[in-house]
């Protein structure tokens, strides 16, 4: 029997190398898409007094998308892209954007999974500091919803830089799940050498054998489910800024004569908000500047009792000396 066993061992040690040799040249069977999300009911949203219309751009095809999932592999496979966007918007009305960006994410089917707010401190606006906030936000879009809500970001506010990102994994997607179907054999494998063992030694043998397949299958899943929740629910990175005007998009063909207007008409306008600004700080501040003032002003009235007291007895002993000399 333990001839039997070792037999055994053998051929699956064999069975086991020919397979994982084999999956790097055996395709493997692309896991079925995850179904899309039902559409909104509602093509918009009401956002202050306007009305605002997303286009979701359902009439475009899946190959006119740019994050279109339609592509085969050299190998037959369709590919495995992961796409990612960044954004930086200006808001002059924080609240209304807030709100804008939760009602989008709800009619495209996504979910936040990060956000962060900053405000601005009492002590801060007791400054006089403007009360300028900022949003940060990671949400996770439907990849089929994921260029129609980029395209709909301008109706938050300006945008001021855009960045696209596609990952594609379609290589290691596939020599994972490669991998994860040979060690699936080998646990079977050793399921049943298990059922055959007939001493204490071997079972344990087996078993720890067993328990490492185990591990590497777990492992594989978990990271083959992680791709695959990526790859469905794009990510859509937003960086929302609280700001009192937009920036001005500078055109590239201006004149030298234009260039020289607009520098002076910036020169003036941040001369002007910089004595704005100190007139502002000047007012909120007065009361600590008179309270200031007049600790200065006592202090000073009481050295300048302190010279004069000191002068006076520095001058008494000098003529008192002068009149015995006269004498």
């Amino acid at each position: 029997m333990k001839k039997a066993i070792a037999f055994i061992l053998v051929a699956l040690i064999v069975f086991s190398f020919v397979a994982a040799c084999a999956s790097d040249f055996a395709p493997a069977r692309a896991p079925a898409a995850s179904p899309t999300p039902p559409a909104a009911e509602s093509p918009g949203f009401a956002a202050g007094e306007m009305d605002i219309e997303f286009f979701y751009g359902d009439q475009l095809s899946d190959s006119e998308s740019p994050f279109a999932l339609t592509g085969q592999g050299g190998g037959g496979f369709a590919e495995r892209i992961i796409f990612t966007v960044y954004a930086d918007i200006e808001t002059t009305e924080f609240d209304q954007t807030i709100e804008d960006v939760h009602e989008m994410l709800r009619l495209n089917g996504g979910f936040i999974e990060s956000s962060f707010v900053s405000g601005i401190t009492q002590w801060q606006m007791r400054l006089g500091h403007p009360p300028r906030r900022t949003a940060n936000f990671t949400l996770r879009v439907p990849q089929a919803r994921l260029a129609a809500m980029t395209a709909d970001l301008e109706y938050l506010g300006n945008v001021v830089s855009r960045r696209n990102e596609a990952v594609n994994i379609t290589a290691q997607f596939v020599d994972t799940e490669s991998r994860l179907t040979a060690l699936r054999i080998q646990e079977e494998r050793l399921l049943y050498m298990l059922s055959l063992a007939d001493n204490v030694a071997d079972m344990i043998i087996i078993e720890q054998s067993l328990s490492e397949v185990r591990m590497r299958i777990e492992s594989m899943t978990a990271t083959l489910r992680n791709w695959e929740n990526q790859i469905n629910f794009s990510t859509l990175t937003l960086n929302i800024f609280e700001v009192e005007e937009y920036t001005e998009l500078i055109p590239i063909n201006r004149t030298y004569w234009q260039q020289i207007s607009d520098g002076l008409a910036w020169t003036f306008r941040d001369i002007g908000r910089f004595f704005m600004n100190l007139f502002s700080w000047f007012i909120i501040n007065l009361p600590v500047l008179i309270i200031l003032a007049v600790i200065v002003f006592a202090v000073q009235l009481f050295v300048r009792r302190k010279i004069k007291k000191m002068r006076g007895r520095k001058n008494m002993p000098t003529e008192g000396a002068d009149n015995d000399g006269q004498s």
